[in-house]
């Protein structure tokens, strides 16, 4: 008899842990998903002949295993053009900064990332570790002198909707801010999928067990089994659950532990809202544009960080970018006014709205409960109660490290489940 394992949430973390999970013969994975479609945060418009990314965007030199997949299921790609910082190039924006040279401070920063990821990984970390890990990025780098390194982070970090660099935790930026990500901004080598990315999500989940539309309204954990009730009152049994929601989340479908409530206590959601617009001139010789304005420490919330050229679509109203701004306490029509205000700052008019996406998006731990060691309490609740946890609070929201995780992960699960496994070797 198969091994039973539930899985609440069809996003990224959801369905490329079934993908590993599913080769295993001796495993029945199931994905719920409350949505009509897969892939969460990767969600792609169609207008007619427009496709846009209103989520994840990019892929990178690190997206080994996704670049992978999407070669088998036919999933082309096309390249991120020209990015512009304030008008100039990224990179001699980035060389601007104080200190030696571009490539020394590269060097210097992965190195020290390299020291502080490796220590936390122990069971018990040194007390140097916690606290590097705990302290903002912006006052990690002032230590280290690392100059046009922070530069590098304002579009590396803050751009993609992560936070500013002043507040935001060193460990988080250390997670995202690896050596495929530096190289392939640097050097040109970002790249989108031709079809979409909901696209490769739909064609990844063809050959799993995926229930669209299919929220889960309880789950119950008793005598080694869990029982997820969905919305329709069916309800399913199986031998191990998987946590690929945000976890307070999950803690309102089930009574949580102390461990999943303890976690949920120590993270904070960041608002982050993408806005698709159309103007009837603005830049076309470029495909990115970043403001230092709304980037730098103490910037206004709900400035626009950046805008992406998506190409002239006369049928809905002319050329059309694609926005990030941090929401914070805004509503959507507030977002649409500070984005309207901001560009005619700008001298555009904006001549049309056409769609607009506000995300729960990038799990911020509490800095106190880093030095407190919630990393180790990440790794260690995994397959309490016959549960496992995966996404943005336990990995980063970003899809490679999900995607690296999950390939950890579930040779875990198969280590803790009785053999033989085929993944588990």
């Amino acid at each position: 008899m198969k091994i039973r394992i539930g899985i609440v949430g069809g996003g990224a973390a959801g369905l490329s842990l079934a993908r590993f999970l599913s080769e295993d013969p001796a495993l029945a994975v199931t994905v719920f998903e409350a949505s009509p479609e897969p892939g969460g945060k990767s969600h792609t418009l169609e207008r007619g002949a427009t496709r846009v990314e209103m989520g994840t965007c990019y892929t990178t030199t690190g997206h080994k295993t996704v670049l992978r997949w999407m070669r088998e299921l036919g999933i082309g790609l096309r390249p991120v053009l020209q990015i512009k910082f304030d008008g100039a190039k990224f990179e001699d924006f980035v060389k601007a900064g104080d200190g030696p040279p571009t490539s020394v401070q590269i060097l210097t920063y992965l190195i020290r990332r390299r020291a502080v990821l490796k220590a936390l990984e122990a069971e018990s970390p040194e007390p140097w570790a916690l606290e590097e890990a705990a302290m903002p990025i912006s006052a990690w780098l002032d230590k280290y002198r690392l100059p046009k390194i922070f530069r590098l982070f304002l579009r590396g970090f803050t751009n993609m909707g992560y936070g500013f660099l002043d507040t935001s935790p060193t460990l988080h930026v250390l997670r995202w801010m690896d050596w495929h990500l530096i190289w392939s901004g640097l050097r040109k080598k970002l790249q989108m999928p031709r079809q979409g990315w909901s696209e490769f999500w739909r064609r990844l989940a063809a050959d799993l067990d995926v229930r669209l539309n299919m929220p889960v309204s309880a789950i119950e954990r008793q005598d080694g089994q869990a029982v997820i009730t969905t919305a329709d009152q069916s309800r399913h049994v199986f031998d191990h659950i998987v946590c690929a929601i945000p976890i307070d989340d999950f803690n309102r479908l089930t009574t949580p532990t102390p461990d999943e409530a303890q976690v949920a206590g120590a993270i904070r959601w960041n608002s982050y809202t993408t806005t698709l617009f159309a103007t009837d001139e603005w830049f076309t010789d470029h495909h990115i544009q970043s403001f230092s304005s709304a980037l730098i420490p103490g910037a206004p919330i709900g400035r626009i960080l950046s805008a992406r050229y998506d190409g002239h679509a006369p049928d809905l109203g002319g050329h059309i970018y694609l926005s990030g701004q941090f929401s914070g306490a805004y509503n959507p029509d507030e977002m649409k006014e500070l984005l309207v205000k901001d560009m005619q700052d700008r001298g555009v008019t904006v001549t049309n709205i056409i769609y607009q996406k506000t995300w729960k998006y990038h799990a911020e731990y509490a800095p106190d409960a880093i030095r407190g060691g919630l990393v180790g309490q990440l790794r260690d609740m995994q397959g309490d109660q016959q549960t496992w946890y995966t996404g943005a609070t336990f990995s980063h929201e970003s899809i490679n490290h999900i995607v690296n995780f999950n390939e950890r992960l579930a040779r875990r699960m198969l280590q803790a489940m009785p053999p033989p496994h085929t993944l588990a070797a």
